[in-house]
């Protein structure tokens, strides 16, 4: 069964394990929220599997255990869904580390919000660094807002997740959920 890995996957990205498993995934899901967890564990899926990870990501030597962990037990992970907060800036090195040297190729989705518009230094660092690894394969994704009636608003848990599953779909390097521009609309 092919494994798949969402970091932050029981807020905004709530939907996102759900594509997954229908589609036959093992989801280890990454999550501070333990309410947000057992919500997920308790919606079933007949063709995949969740391995609910109640962690903060912020201790990055638990981070590295249990991804290690999920690893040694679902198998390498082909996917990643990375949706962290700057409370854990260290977190997304060290996923793409352990996910790198899986020594197989994995699809790195990096989920990124309104203050990276336009991309700010900390994530311009980071594709630096993780371009020279050989078993990433990067592709950013960029959340935006909605204008509607000359008003613009942020988008909705649902618009998110079903705009982070249509860029795994399309595999584009970079996908905009929403629109990034013009900048003086931002809500």
């Amino acid at each position: 069964m092919p494994h798949a890995l969402i970091v932050g996957g029981t807020g905004m990205l709530k939907d996102v394990p759900h594509y997954f498993t229908r589609h036959g995934f093992t989801v280890s899901v990454i999550a501070r929220n333990p309410e947000g967890l057992n919500k997920l564990i308790e919606s079933k899926s007949e063709h995949g599997f969740i391995n609910p990870v109640k962690i903060d990501y912020a201790d990055y030597s638990n981070l590295e255990e249990k991804l290690s962990s999920a690893i040694d037990n679902y198998g390498k992970i082909e996917t990643c869904i990375s949706w962290i907060h700057s409370t854990a800036p260290e977190a997304p090195y060290i996923i793409a580390k352990i996910l790198n040297n899986q020594n197989t190729k994995t699809k790195f989705y990096h989920v990124l919000g309104s203050s990276n518009i336009p991309p700010d230094g900390r994530n311009q660092k980071f594709e630096s660094e993780i371009s020279g690894y050989e078993n990433i394969i990067y592709r950013k994704i960029m959340l935006g807002f909605v204008i509607e009636d000359d008003k613009s608003r942020w988008l909705t848990d649902t618009e998110i997740s079903n705009g982070v599953i249509d860029a795994v779909i399309k595999e584009d390097n970079n996908f905009v959920v929403g629109r990034i521009e013009p900048k003086k609309k931002l809500p």
